[in-house]
């Protein structure tokens, strides 16, 4: 079994903050958080809102349907994008660094085709351009969530992580925010998304500048056999990530399945009009947001602290299960707000460990071969997106076999309690 990496030279990264001060760390953290923000801004806003409205005004008697192939459809990029870009950033040299090109790149991609959105006049044109919105924001992602293996030591990542954990919540609740409020200003609410992403973007690469040493770093030949066979982690050879990416990937499962049909929700579970769900869902976004606050950067900061990842999933999943079972006995905006900061508490804590855990479980690569953490965390990052992706297919599977919303809901109690269950076989993490 191959075990957590025990060093920085064998973590992935090639000098992990080695030289790097307490005060550029705090920074890169501080910067990660952000550009978390415009990343989760846009897939909130976008899929929470924005475009469960799009798909409504062309065609209201199949909405649900209509959404699931929407959502669908971005799995082709969540599929593709993520691991082949992070791989991609692995090998790249560049007078601006490894990671930087593909950060940039991707976040003009999807803020550029989220300025289009609402010139789409059809269920086939919202899928497309939301597909090239998602293959911009994994490029991005797949680049940033490599840069802490690459900065950070082992230590430390305990704490980027709840900044990031921090950094999606704070997104959920801006995309849910600013599309909620703005959703009746036409292609306003877009624009604002779009301007934020390169904003934050921007700022980070001119801030926390990449190394340009790398230019000149050893680079593997290229091989397309090579290059396809890097993408598969033998569960048998490693047996603690494929643990660690079914915990994620049914932890994510189980949240989402809820939050994406939020809006719909709200209008046909609560029985509110559009006008009021759209309000009450920039709402829910704000208590989401507390409970993450009341959690986040703790756990992350505590787990550093203890040198323990394990119990506090396991927390978190309990927290989660219990919220998820509180709008299926108070079916009321109270219920669902309820709902929300308890959910908001659970995952916190997920996400400001989860991917400190994730870093530790990365194949060893050999002293002095390529970095593989892009790829690596990208192949891990799939345990994000494909549920994120299939969720809604799930959720409307079981909407429409159920007739309502509350399967909906004890599914995910299902999903969170066996996501936690996943995490205890991984012997290399506490």
């Amino acid at each position: 079994m191959t075990r957590a990496i025990p060093s920085p030279t064998t973590d992935g990264a090639d000098a992990p903050a080695a030289g790097v001060r307490p005060s550029g760390l705090r920074r890169l953290s501080f910067g990660l958080l952000m550009v978390y923000v415009s990343i989760l801004a846009i897939n909130s806003g976008g899929l929470g809102i924005l475009i469960p409205d799009l798909v409504s005004r062309i065609d209201e008697a199949n909405k649900v349907g209509n959404l699931a192939i929407v959502s669908t459809v971005a799995f082709l990029a969540n599929v593709f994008a993520q691991p082949i870009a992070g791989a991609l950033s692995d090998a790249t040299r560049s007078r601006f660094g490894r990671r930087t090109p593909w950060m940039v790149g991707g976040g003009l991609v999807a803020a550029g085709f989220m300025v289009g959105l609402p010139m789409a006049g059809s269920v086939v044109t919202v899928a497309i351009v939301w597909l090239a919105v998602q293959l911009g924001v994994n490029a991005l992602q797949a680049a940033a969530t490599a840069l802490v293996p690459d900065r950070f030591p082992p230590a430390r990542r305990g704490g980027v992580s709840g900044m990031v954990g921090l950094g999606i919540t704070i997104g959920n609740a801006v995309g849910a925010i600013v599309a909620g409020s703005l959703a009746a200003q036409g292609a306003l609410p877009y624009l604002v998304l779009a301007v934020l992403m390169v904003v934050v973007v921007g700022s980070f690469v001119l801030v926390n500048r990449d190394s340009s040493s790398l230019t000149d770093a050893p680079r593997e030949p290229f091989s397309p056999t090579a290059f396809l066979a890097g993408f598969w982690v033998s569960p048998r050879r490693h047996p603690d990530f494929a643990w660690a990416f079914a915990s994620r990937f049914l932890m994510v499962i189980g949240f989402y399945g809820a939050q994406t049909y939020g809006l719909y929700i709200l209008r046909d579970y609560v029985g509110l009009s559009d006008t009021e769900s759209t309000a009450v869902a920039a709402q829910v976004g704000i208590v989401l947001l507390v409970g993450v606050l009341l959690s986040a950067l703790a756990s992350g900061w505590l787990s550093d602290k203890v040198g323990r990842r394990k119990p506090f999933i396991v927390w978190s999943s309990v927290v989660m299960a219990i919220a998820l079972a509180v709008p299926l006995f108070v079916p009321t905006v109270t219920g669902v707000l309820v709902y929300s900061f308890l959910l908001g508490l659970g995952f916190g804590t997920y996400i400001s460990i989860d991917l400190a855990l994730m870093t530790e479980v990365l194949p060893a690569r050999p002293a002095g071969g390529q970095s593989t953490a892009g790829r690596d965390l990208a192949v891990l990052g799939l345990a994000t997106t494909l549920p994120q992706a299939l969720s809604p297919s799930i959720a409307a599977g079981l909407v429409s076999a159920t007739g309502g919303y509350p399967a909906v809901f004890v599914s995910g109690i299902v999903f969170v309690i066996i996501g936690a269950v996943a995490v205890l076989p991984i012997r290399s993490v506490r």
